[in-house]
């Protein structure tokens, strides 16, 4: 998996095979990397990923009795909600603590992470205003599973 970028990156377009025929898709490279990442764990090629994702569409259309073009949902809107779907899934309580989420900054390891201002590393306050004096620890994180609390 490659390491979030400083910031939010302009859209990228990228040529894609949807069941043989070529189109273009436009995500954040972000959404490409973990596209990229879910077909490589998945054994797929983005071009398949892509492709089955548009046949799920169609075929949720046709459940519904509507005609796959009239559906309203965009591949590009489909693929960044499959994304989220995919990576929610295999969220596990563990994987948050682990991920020092729940310690009061939720950007940490995002593209959003601001690194700290020259006053924050003169032992001033963290980007959630928590202080970074040594022996400082984020408060604990309450498993949602068993009520259990573990330092994050």
């Amino acid at each position: 998996m490659n390491t979030p970028q400083a910031g939010v990156e302009p859209l990228k377009s990228q040529n894609i095979m949807i069941g043989g025929h070529r189109t273009s898709m436009r995500l954040e490279p972000s959404m490409w990397d973990a596209l990229e990442d879910i077909g490589r764990r998945e054994g797929l090629t983005v071009n398949r990923l892509c492709t089955q994702i548009k046949e799920r569409i169609e075929e949720q259309a046709r459940r519904r009795g509507i005609s796959p073009e009239e559906a309203d949902v965009t591949l590009t809107s489909a693929v960044r909600v499959f994304i989220a779907s995919y990576y929610r899934r295999a969220c596990t309580e563990d994987g948050h603590v682990r991920a020092g989420h729940g310690g009061s900054d939720p950007f940490l390891g995002t593209p959003f992470e601001l690194p700290p201002s020259s006053d924050e590393t003169e032992g001033g306050t963290g980007s959630a205003g928590l202080s970074t004096e040594p022996g400082f620890s984020a408060p604990p994180a309450k498993c949602a599973v068993d009520g259990s609390y573990a330092e994050v």
